[in-house]
């Protein structure tokens, strides 16, 4: 099970680094598959999103009801996100000052303890889906204070109630229909896009108590909801990046999200590999978040340092995937020598601390 879901976050990953090296112009003259395939890069953040509650369900499952488990939870799990961005922001504001791209624009405070602003502000756009992840922490850490029962009963009344201020902004949206301006990140507390977290949540739960759908089901919808994107994408093209716009997230939550709770399921559902293949790139599911962090800072190295104006399309891509490469290895040790010696850092002092309070 865990296996699938390292490998599905490894894919999700490099995916999304792909098609924002794709923004920038690295991938150009690709074969029209690939190029296909690359700009629905975006759809990674949607798979881990759904990961992300799929995890958290799985890691709170036996925790107490307790005020101090839920702040152990709270503050080990923003410690996981911050311990991991705040040295890789070190590197953006150094570079970034060195080629003399920080701008006045950059939120330099909104970035570091990454709460919502206007994305523009920020000094790696990628960030933006780390606010909305300790969004769900927070919301999860609270009904952690419930008992079980109505733990599961918080969140499904939560959930209940982002769908339906949705619907009704969508009834809302659809009556201005044409207007750019309505834009669901301004509305960061009930975007849509949140609904995917406890959708992997709900989802966790629902395969441990109800074994019946195979791997196959799984994929199966999972294929039909990827071809139902693909038919439906001609009708989100009005807008830049199609459902990727803000504009349509509602159906980006239905639709993309659909498909990806079917790919964590399948995931979940396949019995865990044997071959060495497989688990390698289990293995490299480690690596996702530091290749999520890093991604951007390589292709703006790439831009700055290299003659990429002067190069053809042919060297561009063979560039292209040597900083790919690149960013591989450096993910690696980024994530031996400075994100997982933190965070463990940062977990045992919590861990020793809430233990001391508490005798």
């Amino acid at each position: 099970m865990i296996e699938y879901i390292q490998i599905l976050r490894f894919v999700a990953a490099v995916w999304v680094a792909i098609f924002h090296g794709a923004l920038v112009g690295m991938f150009l003259g690709v074969a029209p598959w690939m190029d296909f395939v690359i700009n629905w890069g975006y759809a990674g953040v949607d798979i881990f999103f759904v990961i992300s509650g799929v995890i958290m369900a799985h890691s709170t499952k036996n925790t107490p009801d307790r005020p101090r488990a839920a702040g152990a939870f709270f503050l080990i799990r923003f410690s996981r996100i911050y311990t991991g961005w705040w040295p890789a922001m070190l590197l953006y504001v150094f570079f970034f000052k060195v080629t003399h791209q920080l701008g006045p624009q950059v939120d330099l405070k909104a970035s570091f303890f990454l709460y919502f602003t206007e994305l523009s502000g920020l000094i790696n756009i990628a960030i933006w889906s780390l606010m909305f992840e300790l969004y769900f922490y927070v919301i999860l850490s609270i009904g952690l204070l419930f008992q079980k029962r109505h733990r599961h009963l918080f969140l499904k009344l939560f959930f209940i109630i982002l769908v339906l201020m949705n619907v009704y902004l969508l009834v809302k949206r659809s009556a201005v229909n044409g207007n750019a301006d309505f834009n669901w990140i301004q509305m960061f507390y009930i975007a849509p896009i949140v609904a995917e977290f406890f959708m992997g949540y709900f989802l966790y739960h629902y395969i441990k108590d109800n074994s019946r759908l195979s791997w196959k089901m799984w994929g199966l919808i999972a294929i039909v909801l990827a071809a139902l994107i693909i038919y439906l994408a001609p009708h989100f093209a009005d807008r830049p990046y199609g459902l990727a716009n803000p504009y349509y997230w509602p159906e980006r939550a239905v639709l993309i999200g659909g498909a990806a709770l079917a790919m964590v399921g399948m995931a979940l559902k396949l019995p865990s590999p044997r071959n060495r293949i497989a688990l390698a790139f289990a293995k490299l599911g480690d690596y996702s978040y530091a290749i999520y962090l890093l991604h951007t800072l390589a292709f703006s190295m790439m831009l700055s340092l290299l003659p990429w104006g002067n190069l053809n399309n042919h060297y561009r891509i063979i560039v292209a995937v040597a900083t790919m490469m690149v960013l591989l290895l450096a993910s690696a040790a980024y994530y031996h020598w400075v994100e997982h010696p933190a965070y463990m850092f940062c977990r045992n002092k919590i861990s020793r601390l809430l233990n001391s309070s508490s005798q």
